[in-house]
C-alpha cells in the first residue's frame, strides 16, 4: 500500500490488468501498462520534450532535444551523447531519488520506469546504426516525458521529500529549463491562472475585502491573515495590481485558493506538487480528473490527467 495517499484509490491488483496492453478505465481511475505509457498521449504537460534529430561529433551519436513551453511559448534545444544520458540516470538512481524502504513517494517506482525504458549500452560500432539511433530516440524521449510527468503532475512522485528537493531542479537544469515561468506544475499554473481571475473580478475592492467577504464560507476559527502551511502571517492587504513581476511572483506573495484560503506562494506551491486539495478545508483545487496508475515492476506510481477543463488555458472571463 502507498504511503500518504488516502485521497487516491489504490488499484485492485486481481484485477488491475498492469501487464495488459490495453487501458482500463474504470469511472475516474486508470491503469498503464509500460507498453501503453510508451504511447501515452501527453497528459496536459506545460512543458515538452521532443527527441528530434541526431548529428555525428567525433564519431559519437548526438542527440538533439527540443524543448517547448505550452504556457511562455519558449523553446529552446539542448544536445546529449549516450554517455551522458546515462551519467545523468546514474544521478537519478543513485542521488535525486530516495533509497528509504518507508518512501512516502515512488522514487522506487520511478526508477522502475528509467530502468524498464532506458535504452542499453551498445558497443560503438552497433550505436551508429539507423536501428539503434531510432530506437535511443524513442526510448531517451520516453523516459523525460516521464520524469516531467513526475515532477508537473500531482501525483505520488513528489510526496518523497527527497525527490521533491532534488529532482525536479536537476531535471531543469539537464533540460535547460531557466525561466521560471516554465518550471511551474500544471497545478501552479492553473492557481496562477486563479489569481488572475481574482484581480479583474475585484477591480473595486481588494484582495482582502474579496477574502473576508468569503469568509463566512470557511472555518471562521481559521485566522485570515495566516499562512497555515509554514504558520506565518500572509500579505493579504497590499495591492499587487502595479507591482512589478517579481513582487507578484515572490515567494512570500499571497495565494488565494478558490476555496479562498490563502497561504504563501512558496508554501502553497510546493504543496501543489504532489496534493491536489486544500491543506485546510480539503477542497479540490483542481477540476476532476483521472487518476493514471502505472507498476513498472513491483511499485505503484500514480498522478492525475485527462482533466475535465484545460487547466492551462487562461481564464478570459
Amino acid at each position: 500500500m502507498m504511503n500518504y495517499s488516502a485521497f487516491v484509490p489504490a488499484p485492485q491488483s486481481r484485477n488491475s490488468g498492469l501487464g495488459s496492453p490495453n487501458t482500463e478505465k474504470r469511472g475516474k481511475c486508470k491503469t498503464y501498462s509500460l507498453r501503453m505509457l510508451r504511447e501515452c498521449v501527453r497528459q496536459e504537460l506545460p512543458l515538452l520534450v521532443q527527441v528530434s534529430s541526431t548529428s555525428m561529433e567525433e564519431d559519437f551519436v548526438v542527440y538533439n532535444c527540443t524543448m517547448s513551453s505550452v504556457t511562455t511559448k519558449h523553446s529552446w534545444e539542448v544536445s546529449y551523447r549516450y554517455s551522458e544520458f546515462l551519467a545523468f540516470r546514474t544521478k537519478l538512481e543513485e542521488q535525486w531519488t530516495c533509497h528509504d524502504a518507508k518512501c512516502s513517494g515512488s522514487c522506487q517506482a520511478v526508477r522502475e520506469y528509467v530502468s524498464a525504458c532506458f535504452p542499453k549500452k551498445r558497443l560503438a560500432i552497433m550505436s551508429s546504426k539507423p536501428s539503434a539511433i531510432a530506437d535511443r530516440q524513442s526510448k531517451f524521449e520516453n523516459v523525460l516525458m516521464h520524469l516531467l510527468r513526475c515532477v508537473l503532475l500531482p501525483g505520488s512522485a513528489m510526496k518523497c521529500f527527497h525527490a521533491r528537493q532534488n529532482l525536479p531542479s536537476n531535471l531543469f537544469e539537464f533540460l535547460a529549463v531557466e525561466d521560471e515561468a516554465d518550471k511551474r506544475s500544471l497545478l501552479q499554473i492553473f492557481v496562477d491562472n486563479h489569481q488572475s481571475t481574482m484581480k479583474r473580478s475585484s477591480s473595486e475592492s481588494t484582495l482582502l475585502d474579496s477574502f473576508h467577504s468569503s469568509a463566512s464560507t470557511v472555518d471562521s476559527a481559521t485566522d485570515a491573515s495566516q499562512c497555515m502551511i509554514c504558520l506565518d502571517e500572509v500579505d493579504l492587504e497590499h495591492d499587487h495590481r502595479h507591482c512589478d513581476s517579481e513582487c507578484v511572483d515572490g515567494a512570500s506573495s499571497a495565494i488565494v485558493l478558490p476555496c479562498k484560503h490563502a497561504f504563501h506562494r512558496e508554501c502553497v506551491f510546493e504543496w501543489l506538487l504532489f496534493e491536489f486539495h486544500c491543506p485546510v478545508c480539503r477542497s479540490r483545487v483542481c477540476p476532476s480528473a483521472v487518476t493514471n496508475y502505472c507498476r513498472p515492476k513491483s511499485h505503484v506510481q500514480w498522478w492525475l490527467g485527462d482533466f475535465d477543463e484545460d487547466l492551462l488555458r487562461p481564464v478570459t472571463e
